[in-house]
């Protein structure tokens, strides 16, 4: 039975159970079918227990007669409806078991997902295989962030622009999409199989939230979930990834365009592909971007027509595409990752690669919603090495001014004093979230 039947099965079944039993385990009920990988077993559990609450006196009746024979009989009935809550419990337990997964916040926050419509973030910790869950978080007082709900999930994670349903994965590494409309009540709508093998490393919803990219190691599969219960795939996109040394898949590896008429990905070293995705079912390529022969971590749209990359050894590329068939390389900037090394500037070649036993950097990449300012946040882990201080791991972030024609210049810096996994850059452009490396919190910050 697939996961997706037996979800509308069990579900099915417990309103077929008896109004009294409704109100007094229906929503403890939901919560647990929520949380756990549905079986046929489980909807068999379902079964039972829906078929000895009707026979069940308590909840076929206001009140219980007081007479031995029908006492006895009452005891009977409770027990069997027991054993029938216990089995579909214990059925649901032996789901989670065998899946090895429950709620943890060990590991550190991998990726960090905004709803630019509401006040909520999702975060998650871990992946596929792994005792993995997501965390939403009310930013609506970004100075106290509030966690709200946990659920089974990990990176990669994707929040639609509305900020009602989430995208990420299950244990078993396919695609999960959860509703968090109601955001302290996560609740499972729909687990999308399309009979892939690979590994699964990306997710990203179109502007408009109707299409989900999802992105495995040799193809993208592009889904229509405009209604989050009935996914429908429309096509895919031969999309084969290789990856260079250390480098790892970052949350901003694959993006849509702001008008959603694009999509972009990481497809391979030195490469990001972009296609035409304005009729989904037709998808095609319309042109690959080369860099500097170094793997691209990180790209991020502008509203003005340009795209942002970083590579692995931290060199900024800027694109114009004016022409989308024929992008044009408008900027470069090298040796971000030596600035960030040695901010004191006491390094005599500043663009002198960094010593090559230094662990490799988190980056984060976004233009502001005008698309005149560009920032980049590089998070490294060594101390500035160049003075008398030394510190655990730092961020720094770099904001140029960017041209509708791809030009940057005027560029700043800051930096802050941080320990985290994967930084994030919010709507704004500006807003810093930097997930722990050791649990599933969140610091948020705004470079002055």
């Amino acid at each position: 039975m697939s996961p997706g039947l037996a979800d509308r099965l069990s579900r099915a079944l417990v309103g077929c159970h008896p109004r009294r039993w409704r109100e007094r385990y229906g929503e403890e009920m939901l919560d647990v079918l929520d949380q756990h990988h549905l079986t046929a077993r489980t909807v068999a559990s379902l079964a039972a227990s829906a078929l000895s609450s009707h026979v069940d006196p308590a909840y076929r009746t206001e009140r219980l007669s007081l007479s031995r024979s029908r006492l006895r009989r009452a005891v009977v009935i409770s027990a069997a409806v027991a054993a029938g809550l216990v089995l579909a419990f214990g059925m649901l337990g032996f789901a989670a078991w065998r899946e090895r997964w429950q709620l943890s916040g060990a590991g550190g926050v991998g990726g960090v997902a905004f709803a630019p419509g509401r006040h909520l973030l999702v975060s998650a910790v871990g992946g596929a295989n792994q005792d993995s869950m997501d965390t939403v978080w009310d930013l609506t007082d970004p100075a106290r962030p509030r966690q709200l709900a946990a659920f089974q999930g990990g990176e990669p994670t994707a929040l639609s622009p509305d900020g009602r349903i989430v995208a990420t994965v299950s244990f078993g590494g396919e695609p999960v999409l959860w509703n968090v409309a109601a955001p302290r009540r996560p609740a499972r709508t729909a687990i999308m199989s399309a009979g892939g093998t690979a590994p699964l490393w990306g997710e990203a919803f179109s502007p408009g939230g109707q299409i989900l990219a999802v992105a495995y190691t040799d193809q993208i599969f592009l889904w229509d979930v405009a209604s989050a219960a009935r996914p429908r795939l429309l096509g895919t996109l031969a999309a084969p990834v290789t990856t260079v040394g250390d480098a790892s898949f970052t949350p901003q590896d694959i993006t849509f365009s702001p008008d959603g008429r694009m999509l972009a990905s990481v497809t391979g070293t030195g490469y990001v592909t972009v296609w035409n995705v304005t009729d989904p079912a037709r998808a095609a390529r319309i042109a690959t971007l080369t860099s500097l022969r170094d793997y691209v971590q990180t790209i991020a749209f502008s509203p003005r027509g340009l795209l942002a990359a970083i590579t692995y050894h931290g060199t900024v590329l800027v694109f114009s595409l004016a022409d989308p068939a024929r992008p044009a390389l408008t900027a470069t900037i090298s040796g971000i990752m030596t600035h960030a090394l040695y901010p004191d500037g006491l390094l005599q070649h500043p663009d002198a690669p960094p010593c090559p036993s230094c662990s490799p950097a988190n980056y984060t990449v976004a233009f502001t919603p005008d698309g005149r300012t560009l920032t980049v946040v590089v998070a490294r882990q060594e101390g500035n090495v160049t003075s008398a201080y030394s510190i655990a791991a730092r961020d720094t972030v770099f904001t140029w001014n960017a041209t509708s024609s791809g030009a940057v210049s005027g560029l700043t810096t800051v930096t802050r004093d941080v320990n985290d996994s994967q930084p994030t850059l919010a709507p704004n452009g500006r807003t810093v979230a930097d997930g722990s490396p050791t649990s599933n919190a969140v610091y948020l910050w705004t470079p002055p």
